[in-house]
């Protein structure tokens, strides 16, 4: 798969959060926000659980990619994806990683947010794309919020959370993730 046939979703809201008490209703409150059958999302979101675990112990980087690209993950080739990355269960199809993009051991990619309804006046229940750009690097234990672009040839140093896009050729380092070294492209050597 190429990055240049990714369509990237829209950010939309979503349902607050809930404490449901049983899986029937936890099923129906979801399938009805996402306009699917209530079987078919819990369909869905068990097979995505076990994809998770077999994509996060997966021993190679091929298995790691196939298994999130088959739960909704869009993988352009020649991405690594680390052991032990989480990458969103519920909204897999809203993250997208390019070409020669790693995302390492421990890390996490997020798409979505749905605090409990008593944050509604602080908080936006909301899913929007997480985007890691060509050769960009989420270094190990990194968290990328909702609605993030990690631009090309981006660092996104370890432990980081970024919850702003990343500008092209630039590192960013801390909570909150900050730019703390620009450099030029000339510096990246590309296959071609």
């Amino acid at each position: 798969m190429k990055s240049s046939e990714f369509q990237i979703k829209e950010a939309k809201a979503i349902p607050y959060g809930g404490q449901e008490k049983s899986f029937k209703k936890t099923f129906k409150n979801g399938g009805e926000s996402r306009s699917m059958s209530p079987f078919k999302y819990g369909y869905i979101r068990i097979r995505n659980y076990f994809l998770f675990l077999l994509a996060y112990f997966a021993p190679s980087n091929r298995i790691r990619v196939a298994l999130n690209r088959f739960k909704g993950v869009n993988i352009a080739d020649g991405a690594y994806i680390g052991m032990c990355v989480f990458i969103d269960n519920a909204y897999p199809e809203y993250i997208y990683i390019e070409e020669d993009a790693s995302v390492n051991s421990g890390s996490e990619l997020l798409a979505h947010f749905n605090p409990l309804p008593h944050w509604e006046r602080i908080f936006e229940a909301k899913v929007a794309p997480v985007v890691i750009k060509k050769r960009a690097i989420v270094a190990v234990h990194s968290v990328v919020m909702p609605g993030v672009t990690v631009g090309e040839n981006a660092v996104v140093s370890a432990m980081s959370a970024v919850y702003e896009n990343v500008p092209p050729n630039t590192i960013v380092r801390g909570n909150p993730a900050v730019v703390v070294q620009k450099f030029s492209e000339k510096l990246i050597k590309k296959d071609n």
